[in-house]
């Protein structure tokens, strides 16, 4: 179930261990959450997410403004920035679970 609602699990993370045991905690976290909250499981799709997957990476390697990929992550960064009830709320559930 973990992995149909979180496909990082399955395809994996590429992060180093003590992170990796941090986002697995959060997804489990997160997981949680969506079953209190009566969540519908995520069907099995993998020709879906796979087209998906594969999009996005072709996306990343023609990307052909100019700007590097690491610019549209700066420039959603920034406009996550302007929803402080998100900020918030994102830094009360790190301090109150990470902490």
């Amino acid at each position: 179930m973990l992995k149909r609602r979180f496909p990082a699990l399955k395809y994996g993370l590429h992060l180093k261990l003590p992170n990796t045991l941090l986002v697995i905690v959060a997804i489990v976290l997160l997981q949680n959450i969506a079953v209190t909250l009566g969540e519908d499981e995520p069907e099995d799709d993998d020709k879906q997410l796979q087209q998906y997957v594969a999009e996005k990476r072709l996306q990343l390697l023609s990307h052909t403004d100019g700007q590097s990929p690491a610019a549209d992550i700066d420039a959603h960064t920034a406009a996550a920035g302007n929803q402080p009830a998100a900020t918030g709320m994102r830094r009360a559930l790190i301090d109150m679970h990470f902490a």
